[in-house]
């Protein structure tokens, strides 16, 4: 984040700053590729709403995206984040397309009533984080429905610094047999489930 959460939410209402995000130029075109012509996605890790717009505007008009993200407050009682994202939602005119569950993301799943076609994971990176998600969002995805997980494989740039969500992709995920692997773009690897 550039500086002051403050500072930064004023830059972005007066177009200084861009909303942010963690996803490289080449994962945001693989989400737009894979979200195409889903009727539901879900995304676990909203932060400023960069992602939750390319998945919107890639499903079309019919398309419906829940957004889940626990957007904690801080010391001022305010989550600038949500608010960056609510207003790039609007901005981008996806927001009557776009529900958001401000939850933790496996105290969220029992909101969610219908299955996915198109599931982005980039939430909490801790290994009891991902194995959380991992334990009840594949049941929310449907049979040749697309996963995609960010922060799942390292990149020379990473230094050998692994994160947890990618010592349990290794572990867990990878070996999974109700999904296949279809590829890895950057450090996020991408799946269908069978």
């Amino acid at each position: 984040m550039k500086g002051n959460a403050v500072l930064h939410y004023i830059r972005v209402v007066f177009g200084l700053d861009k909303p942010e995000t963690q996803t490289t130029p080449r994962e945001r075109e693989a989400l737009h590729r894979f979200a195409s012509g889903a009727k539901t996605a879900i995304e676990i890790g909203v932060f400023e709403g960069v992602n939750t717009v390319i998945i919107s505007q890639s499903m079309g008009s019919n398309g419906k995206t829940i957004g889940i993200d626990p957007f904690f407050k801080g010391r001022l009682g305010v989550c600038y984040h949500e608010r960056i994202a609510r207003l790039h939602l609007r901005r981008n005119k996806v927001h009557k397309d776009v529900q958001l569950i401000v939850k933790l993301s496996f105290e969220a799943v029992n909101d969610i009533q219908q299955q996915a076609d198109f599931i982005f994971i980039d939430g909490d990176h801790s290994y009891d984080g991902i194995r959380k998600d991992w334990e009840v969002f594949p049941d929310k995805l449907k049979p040749g429905g697309v996963m995609a997980l960010h922060d799942t494989t390292t990149i020379p740039a990473d230094g050998g610094y692994v994160q947890d969500s990618v010592r349990y992709y290794n572990d867990v995920i990878r070996h999974d047999n109700r999904f296949e692997w279809l590829e890895t773009v950057d450090r996020m690897n991408v799946l269908r489930k069978k």
